[in-house]
């Protein structure tokens, strides 16, 4: 009996020994070292290849925690939903960003947090949801990846562009356009003596014109002085004619018949002088405001109706 029950008490020892040991082994991988996680949501638009379970969080290169779980969320689709492990000391805020990198060449993959400003409010679960969700960014290789499929696409299309524009239609309509230029090149190379000489002659007339435009200044003063000679001249003839009418009134018949023929030639006279300065005045103004008009002529009137 006594060697019997030596057996019992030395299994339930070993026992009891085994079951302490799975107990530790599993208070250790349940997080029994005495830290405290609090949770949060990651949802990654991208392919989280190489990441597992329980591999490493960092935040701004530190070890803050670990991936929980990794699944499909079937309200987002196309999207990885990731709950992580975040020890509760670590103060998150709303701008705070994850991002799937891999570790060196090993290619093992963990989720780094950066952002996280002080300005920011720390990060809280919305209204009815049950865990804080942070915003997630794509990797280097996930960003480059999509631009290397956006340059792709846009090959692709250039590529298709081409072929419309390179199309043969478009290729003779390119060839006639060319052979018309080559005509007119040497269209205007035959005529390349005709174009020196016109332009040699515009050359003289903007010359000529230049050289009219700034005699103009003193052929205003002359046309000037010379309508105030002419207007005087008529207002001295006028006053004269009007004396004389006077006097004629006060002499005899003779003198009044006399002057009776000639004063009517004198007003005649002072008529066309007044007639000369109102037209001289009026070319003067008309150079004052167009004094192109000295090498191109009057411009000539409108035909009337029927003409």
């Amino acid at each position: 009996m006594n060697g019997k029950t030596n057996y019992v008490l030395i299994g339930v020892f070993v026992l009891l020994l085994t079951l302490t040991f799975i107990s530790v082994i599993l208070w250790l991988s349940a997080g029994g070292t005495g830290r405290v996680y609090k949770e949060y949501l990651v949802y990654m638009k991208e392919s989280v290849s190489g990441l597992s379970r329980d591999n490493v969080v960092k935040y701004h290169g530190v070890d803050v925690g670990r991936v929980r779980e990794i699944g499909l969320d079937p309200l987002r689709a196309g999207e990885v939903r990731l709950l992580l492990q975040i020890d509760e000391d670590t103060v998150l805020r709303e701008d705070t960003v994850a991002t799937l990198e891999t570790q060196g060449l090993t290619g093992l993959a963990f989720i780094n947090l950066t952002g996280g400003s002080a300005a920011s409010p720390q990060l809280q679960a919305r209204p009815g949801e049950k865990y804080p969700v942070i915003e997630s960014r794509r990797s280097t290789w996930g960003r480059l990846d999509r631009a290397v499929e956006e340059l792709v696409s846009n090959l692709i299309d250039v590529s298709k562009l081409l072929k419309v524009v390179l199309s043969e239609e478009n290729k003779q309509s390119l060839t006639r356009t060319l052979a018309h230029l080559d005509n007119l090149t040497a269209a205007l190379a035959g005529r390349s003596g005709d174009m020196a000489t016109a332009v040699e002659d515009l050359a003289a007339t903007m010359r000529q014109a230049r050289d009219a435009t700034t005699e103009l200044p003193e052929l205003f003063a002359e046309f000037g002085k010379t309508a105030k000679a002419l207007q005087d001249m008529a207002d001295e003839l006028r006053d004269t004619g009007t004396s004389v009418g006077r006097v004629v009134r006060a002499r005899d018949r003779d003198l009044q018949r006399f002057t009776g023929e000639a004063l009517p030639e004198a007003a005649v006279m002072i008529n066309e002088l007044r007639r000369a300065a109102e037209n001289l005045r009026r070319f003067s103004e008309q150079l004052e405001r167009d004094p192109a008009v000295l090498l191109r002529g009057r411009t000539p009137r409108a035909p009337g109706p029927g003409e």
